[in-house]
């Protein structure tokens, strides 16, 4: 279920970046709800952007725009291993905010240490999921709500 709630994640931070949407979340939500996801896929998402949004309040202006600075090549093996369709979606992540560059290098480590011949967009997907979630202190804090995995609970 965490890599549905990046899916949405990526796909909301794109709407909101490209078409300067004037806060109408009913009309997203709806269009997510015919895509598949659910009423608690659709919440989880909005609140991480919500949350991710008030901690770095101070520099909301380009929280979510494209980094000027230099990006990551993947060495010849690396290329070998990591399909381009993954390695796009991690520089998605990245350039939507919602990785850091250490973090970029940390998700390619782990893909690299299943020890995989071929790391597809889903293995990424999962890894990305999984560091996203566990580095965020409100989804397992009494501070706001914790997703237990394999349920639609929100406590």
């Amino acid at each position: 279920m965490q890599e549905r709630i990046i899916e949405i994640i990526v796909y909301l931070l794109g709407e909101f970046q490209h078409n300067q949407i004037d806060e109408n979340y009913r009309d997203l939500s709806k269009e997510l709800l015919s895509r598949g996801y659910t009423d608690n896929e659709i919440n989880l998402a909005f609140s991480w952007i919500f949350n991710h949004l008030q901690k770095n309040n101070s520099d909301t202006d380009n929280e979510f725009s494209y980094s000027q600075g230099s990006v990551r090549v993947l060495h010849d093996l690396e290329k070998l291993v990591i399909a381009p369709e993954a390695y796009g979606y991690l520089l998605q992540l990245w350039h939507l905010g919602m990785i850091k560059e250490y973090e970029m290098e940390d998700v390619i480590e782990r893909a690299l240490a299943i020890g995989s011949a071929h790391i597809s967009l889903e293995d990424v997907k999962s890894i990305a999921a999984s560091l996203i979630f566990s580095s965020e202190s409100y989804l397992s804090s009494a501070d706001g709500f914790f997703y237990h995995n394999g349920s639609n609970t929100i406590h």
